[in-house]
């Protein structure tokens, strides 16, 4: 068996459930999805309060009972996430060292828990067609999403994504984040507009206000809103657009690497987030055009 540990917002969640279930198919063993951390997390300002977000997709796992967690106490993952010298002591559990890829994942043996992010394609490359399948929809999209999915299934369409909200709102997030600048998105939607003049823009956003007022998008962009809370539906059209100008978010992330094609821009910013202390070389891939979020 292989235990993931959910805890985040959407996008945290997918990329530990890909790592889970690329490791659980390499061990030809199950894969359970542990949501205790939604319900214990503490209510502090640094934090944003997240729930588990995943059940609307076709994944291949199930959610752990407390049957299947009584071997799995959550007290060795609070002394894990404080007290890293502790963490040899707890052989089953296998915490992230650091945010590069850890090549050490693929010698676990069953069974085990995984603990940390995991925000790395390469965790999942090789399986990349079954985690896409597995990100989709139980329901297909209905009413004005619907609607809204043939305009972003166009040839020209380019999904842009403003990450805000806790970005600016938080400090311990503004320090580890931050935004992406305005000039990024100046140089972006001209960089996308140069490849392709007829490039029509959705605009997804946690701020459409700001995105409405700053960006340089003329009368015949769409701003999609009404999904606040379904991101799942913003995450299903904006993957569907042929090109994409994504966010430092890992849930922008995804809308770029699930809606992968031949004829796919993808437009990202450098550095990935604003503290110079955390190394984002490993969730950069290799065939998206990286230019300066500042």
């Amino acid at each position: 068996m292989v235990l993931v540990r959910l805890n985040g917002g959407l996008g945290n969640q997918m990329f530990q459930y890909a790592a889970g279930r690329a490791l659980a198919d390499h061990l030809r063993t199950e894969l359970l999805l542990d949501t205790r951390a939604f319900k214990h997390v503490l209510a502090l300002d640094a934090y944003t309060r997240r729930s588990y977000a995943l059940a609307p997709f076709k994944l291949r796992a199930e959610l752990a009972t407390p049957e299947d967690l009584k071997h799995w106490p959550r007290w060795v993952v609070d002394i894990g996430m404080r007290l890293r010298p502790a963490r040899p002591l707890f052989r089953r559990w296998h915490f992230e060292s650091a945010i590069t890829y850890d090549a050490g994942v693929l010698a676990l043996r069953d069974p085990v828990c995984l603990v940390g992010y995991w925000q790395s394609e390469r965790y999942f490359s090789a399986i990349a067609d079954d985690i896409r399948a597995d990100f989709t929809l139980r329901a297909p999209l209905a009413d004005d999403n619907a609607r809204l999915l043939t305009h972003a299934r166009a040839s020209n369409s380019v999904g842009v994504h403003v990450r805000r909200g806790d970005f600016v709102s938080l400090n311990d997030a503004a320090q580890a984040h931050g935004v992406c600048s305005l000039d990024y998105y100046r140089h972006a939607i001209g960089l996308v507009r140069e490849r392709c003049p007829d490039a029509r823009f959705l605009v997804f956003s946690d701020d459409p206000q700001w995105a409405r007022a700053e960006l340089p998008l003329d009368s015949t962009t769409v701003f999609v809103t009404g999904n606040a809370e379904c991101p799942e539906q913003d995450l299903a059209l904006m993957s569907a657009c042929t090109h994409h100008i994504i966010a430092n978010s890992s849930f922008s992330w995804w809308a770029g690497w699930l809606g992968h094609n031949t004829e796919q821009i993808v437009v990202a910013p450098r550095p990935w987030y604003a503290s110079p202390k955390l190394d984002a070389r490993d969730l950069e891939v290799a065939r998206w055009h990286y230019i300066s979020r500042v």
